[in-house]
């Protein structure tokens, strides 16, 4: 083993926290805006004839702790006081020779800046001055994209399964935020989203300062606190400040709540189930709604332990699901299972007959195979899938089944803030969540999952997160702040029968299972997509067990110098990943081992195929292809450290404008592995090399840029005291973890895939079982591999991208409480990551065809992890706001944007349609995400009846109409983009996806749902010839999205400061389906079908 690599990761385990620690409290000489955990107030000080005010005394009060900071006008008078926490404050003006000035309920909030501007009156000190401030809604001093979340929105509006980021719709530039993955890879059922055209991989969400980014999966988030927790949410979404980093979507900052000198705290139940669920649009009309009970509940509390010293905050919510899980799938009838296909619209041919191109091969008579060409080990397999249950019209959808679904889920957090002294406050915060998850399966112990849990059996685990964060006041015009954050995911799932060697011991195919438990269990069976449900395993990728914990440390130092807020700092950020998990991104056999049977075994060139043939290949056991996952060691690790530092100047040049410039610098070195370095592909040798191992370098050779800048600039020109003027420009460096792509790689992960020589021969029979997969030796460091071993690497010279954001932006203010806004929003991703297959074949060449089969008879995937190519998006963005007073606040938002990029590609993890060089611009097209427009409405309002309120009464008719309130969210969407697929049999290509062809230049929405199709399915036809077809990728748009979430409230009054509120929510009123887009297999059973929704 390497002693020097040793030593390295040691200092870096040890030392470096220490080292950075220490900076962290040298960094002390600084005063400013910790924009991402603090707010600002600033103002300018001026008499009644205009002129300024220098040496102002300028002092304000937290009203929630009576925590105090002063300062004084500088010779412009200007003030500012940065890195204070958020709140409600009482600012304070005076000067000898003027009245005293007092300013009430000014709110601040974190990453934002408060404006308060003064005129001073001549006079004594009784003739003092005093205003209420009401809630700024203009964004007078930042030229960020922003949008906050308020208490109030969060309390009140309706919000499915009080999620905080289902909110994120009422942003402009969010795409509609989706619960995707399974529970136990994502526990808090985040939602994922893209903020204007930008990869999901490329949102940020910190919670008190402390990162929530899943490592593995990091489109969504790792933690989301319960509602009852948050304070508010801040969202940044273009043109961001320097300090803000490792964000090019957006940059969300949750806060948790504090405790204050009162106490205060909740208690709620939230309860739905079946008998409150509307039908389901598809559901079969002789089955009744599956059962559903459904339960959220908890509390909160806080208030002083020493009042205005120490303060606790501290919440909990319980999720209780039990459900009836139900879905419908699609299993061969009892004539097909007997070998009786004579309903297939293609002709059914010998696999195991013809010629090496897949010709000459002897039709099967009438379209029936005989029973002496039926796979034994296939029949084996049938008699363990159930017949159809339903009355329909061939095979899809024909099966409806049933099973036990639980889901428990507890989460908490508490918090602690201390004032230390005057000029030191300091807080910790420290949250846990535990899940407990059962889902069922189609066949028992094995087919498709049912219901929304996303992996079949037994999922469990926990997720951590604490962070302990300070600010010291060195001087009135100097400050430092620092925070270290650590959160932990630990996720485990297991599918049944892992105990069970299935497909040795039961159904007799050499080369299945292993020898340790989690490669037991069942073998994968898989057919074409939106055809017939998996048989046996139903995922490539179970089962897991992963720990992932990640650590940050940020220290900031700020200055206040005259009209300058200047601002210093770094954040370093370190992610583990370590896991249990036979996986890999592009081979879809477990560990167990695999077939995927297609169409194209059973046909012959020049002809169509459906899903009868891929039936046809399966009954008489040839598979296309076949393969197995082996894990080398019981456990595997990946390291990551990113490195970033920033210098940005908020500069008041005077009273209408504030400039904001600087530049961040980021660096990140490449992944390794706990004890070594991670692997790279030598493409010239067909090579595996092991970094760190032998005479291999620690990098394996691999240069990263050391000169990733990101300027930043931005301006807000305050024209009226009603009107503002924004923009900005900047950069992000893509701030994806490429560790992700080279975790599960060879020597760690085997994935063996054997392929026949094209797509018309099969790879060999099912009884042949799998060959053994021969572990290479890597004790030198370097290795030939077998060419039916995937893997992912990178060149020598990496390249990361950047993402450029701009906006310009109008904010006017047209009377007191409304606040309209309107802008330009565009970004552009240059050069992309993703992964770039580099042994693709060529049309009509199969296997032989492919770049590294000549020189090294190499099938497998092949992957770069590079750039893929560049992307750009353009909006406009439309805010309309009122404030709540007079019992009614509104918030209206709408987009219209396009955002073209490369098709296929929606994270860094994606690769492109069509690997080919010469045809890669055909991969060009809308994001598969894009909605042209966009339109949110949210209100909140209280009855004008009852106690309190104009012409109330008191008596019976108070106790009737009092405390009443309506809030609602409308969304309106225009549909998502899809295009038609087709088989790949005749373009005989690997690697790369098939189009159709279009033959019809214009293609007729028919706008059918159910039984009707949607778009004219004549306008397409299979492409048979070996080539690409001619409809474009994502050429066509899906049904549009219209919800509305409404919610009626009743607050009854115990006390003055004890109350009860009655709920009543309706998630979707209208009861209008949002239907998913059609079926788009052109050769499929129910081509332009709506058969599902979202």
């Amino acid at each position: 083993m390497n002693a020097r690599f040793l030593f390295k990761s040691a200092f870096l385990k040890l030392a470096f926290p220490l080292v950075i620690l220490a900076l962290a409290a040298l960094a002390a000489p600084e005063r400013g805006s910790a924009q991402v955990l603090y707010g600002s107030i600033v103002g300018n000080v001026k008499d009644s004839t205009g002129a300024t005010v220098p040496d102002a005394v300028v002092s304000i009060v937290q009203v929630e702790t009576k925590r105090a900071r002063q300062t004084t006008t500088n010779e412009a008078g200007g003030y500012t006081f940065a890195t204070i926490p958020s709140g409600t404050y009482i600012l304070k003006v005076s000067k000898e020779g003027f009245s005293p000035f007092t300013e009430k309920q000014v709110p601040v909030t974190i990453n934002s800046v408060t404006r308060v501007d003064v005129t001073l009156k001549i006079g004594s000190v009784s003739q003092a001055v005093e205003v209420t401030a009401e809630t700024a809604l203009l964004q007078t001093d930042r030229s960020e994209v922003r949008a906050e979340l308020t208490g109030m929105e969060l309390r009140e509006l309706p919000v499915p399964v009080r999620n905080y980021q289902s909110m994120f719709r009422m942003i402009p530039g969010f795409s509609v935020p989706t619960n995707e993955h399974s529970v136990p890879s994502n526990p808090s059922r985040a939602l994922r989203y893209n903020v204007n055209g930008t990869s999901a991989s490329s949102n940020n969400v910190r919670i008190d300062g402390a990162s929530s980014y899943n490592i593995w999966l990091p489109h969504i988030t790792a933690y989301v606190p319960p509602m009852e927790a948050i304070e508010t949410v801040n969202v940044v979404t273009n043109s961001f400040d320097a300090e803000q980093g490792l964000a090019g979507g957006s940059a969300v900052n949750v806060q948790i709540k504090s405790g204050t000198n009162d106490f205060h705290g909740s208690a709620f139940e939230y309860h739905t189930d079946n008998a409150l669920r509307a039908r389901g649009f598809f559901l079969p009309t002789n089955q009744v709604k599956p059962k559903l009970v459904y339960n959220q509940f908890g509390g909160s509390i806080g208030g002083p332990i020493k009042k205005n010293k120490v303060f606790f905050f501290g919440d909990y919510e319980g999720t209780v699901d039990r459900r009836l899980a139900d879905g419908r799938v699609s299993v061969p009838t009892l004539s097909m299972r007997n070998g009786d296909l004579t309903a297939s619209p293609s002709r059914i041919f010998d696999p195991f007959t013809g010629n090496p191109d897949g010709s000459g091969k002897t039709e099967f008579t009438n379209k029936v195979i005989p029973s002496t060409s039926i796979d034994p080990i296939a029949q084996k397999i049938l008699s363990f899938i159930p017949l159809p249950n339903l009355p329909v019209s061939g095979f899809v959808n024909d099966y409806y089944a049933t099973g036990s679904y639980l889901f428990d889920r507890r989460a908490g957090d508490t918090k602690i803030n201390w004032n230390t002294t005057s000029k030191l406050n300091i807080y910790g915060r420290f949250s846990m969540m535990h899940f407990d998850l059962h889902s069922p399966l189609a066949f028992g112990d094995m087919g498709p999952i049912l219901g929304s849990g996303g992996n079949p059996g037994t999922g469990w685990g926990n997720t951590y997160s604490y962070t302990i964060a300070g600010n010291y006041l060195l001087t009135p015009h100097m400050i430092v702040d620092a925070h270290f954050g650590w959160t932990r995911m630990d996720t485990n799932s297991e599918q049944p029968d892992l105990d069970r060697n299935i497909g040795r011991d039961v159904l007799g195919i050499p080369g299945t299972n292993g020898t340790r438990r989690f490669e037991g269990g069942w073998p994968r069976f898989q057919f074409p997509n939106n055809s017939f449900a998996t048989f046996g395993a139903t995922e490539g990728y179970m089962p897991y067990y992963r720990s992932d914990p990640q650590y940050q440390y940020v220290a900031n130092l700020g200055w206040i110098k005259g009209a300058h807020n200047i601002r210093l700092g770094m954040d370093l950020y370190r992610q583990h990943l370590n896991h249990t998990q036979p996986e890999h991104y592009t081979e879809t056999q477990p560990a167990s081992g695999g077939f995927r049977f297609d169409r194209g075994p059973t046909t012959i060139p020049g002809q169509t195929d459906s899903d009868y043939n891929a039936f046809a290949s399966f009954l008489v056991g040839a598979p296309a292809n076949r393969g197995r996952i082996l894990q080398v060691p019981d456990i595997y690790h990946t390291r990551t450290w990113s490195y970033s530092f920033y210098a940005r100047d908020q500069w008041q040049l005077n009273r209408k404008l504030t400039l904001t410039y600087g530049t961040r610098y980021e660096y990140f070195p490449y992944p390794t592995r706990d004890t070594r370095g991670v692997e790279r592909y030598d493409f010239a040798t067909n090579k595996m090399l092991v970094c760190g191992i032998g005479s291999v370098q620690e990098d394996c050779g691999v240069s990263v840029s050391t000169t990733m800048f990101a300027p930043r600039f931005g301006f807000a020109y305050r024209a009226t005291d009603t009107f503002v003027v924004r923009g900005g420009y900047g950069i992000t460096n893509d701030p994806f973890n490429i560790a992700r792509s080279l975790r599960a790689n060879v020597p760690v992960l085997l994935p063996f895939i054997q392929t026949g020589p094209n797509s018309r021969v099969p790879v060999g029979h099912l009884q042949d079982g799998i060959p053994q997969i021969v572990v290479p030796d890597f004790s030198s460091g370097v290795a030939s591999i077998a060419g039916s071993l995937g893997l992912n690497t990178t060149s020598t010279d990496f390249v990361r991208g950047y993402i450029q954001s701009w906006n310009v932006t109008l904010q006017k203010e047209f009377w007191k409480n409304l606040v309209g806004s309107v802008g330009y929003v565009a970004t552009r991703q240059v050069k992309a990551l993703g992964l770039l297959e580099q042994n693709y074949g060529f049309p009509g060449g199969g296997k032989t065809s492919q770049v590294l089969w000549s020189a090294f008879q190499r099938d497998a995937d092949t992957q770069l992890v590079a750039p893929i190519g560049n992307s750009h998006y353009d909006s406009l963005q439309a805010t309309l706001e009122r404030r709540f007073s007079n019992g009614l606040q509104l918030n209206a938002s709408y987009t219209w944007g396009k955002g073209i990029g490369i098709y296929n590609v929606r994270e860094s993890t994606d690769s492109p349609a069509i690997k080919i060089p010469a045809f890669y611009t055909l991969n060009r097209a809308v994001f598969g995400f894009d909605r042209t427009h966009s339109f949110n409405l949210a209100g909140i309002y209280e009855l004008p009846f009852g106690r309190l309120k104009k012409g109330g009464h008191n008596g019976l008719s108070n106790a009737l109409t009092s405390g009443w309130q309506l809030n609602w969210l409308f969304s309106s969407y225009t549909g998502l983009p899809f295009g038609v697929s087709a088989s790949g049999t005749g373009l005989n290509a690997p690697k790369n996806s098939q189009r159709a062809d279009q033959v019809k230049p214009n293609v007729q929405k028919l706008g059918g749902i159910g039984d009707t199709p949607f778009y004219d399915p004549t306008a397409f036809a299979p492409v048979t010839a070996a080539r690409f077809g001619t409809a474009g990728f994502n050429a066509l748009r899906g049904p549009g999205l219209v919800n509305l979430d409404f919610g009626l409230f009743r607050d009854f009054r115990m006390t003055e400061r004890l109350h009860m509120q009655f709920r009543a929510e309706v998630l979707n009123f209208s009861n209008t389906p949002h239907f998913a887009n059609p079926r788009s297999d052109v050769s499929g059973s129910k081509f332009m079908i709506v058969d599902n929704v979202v």
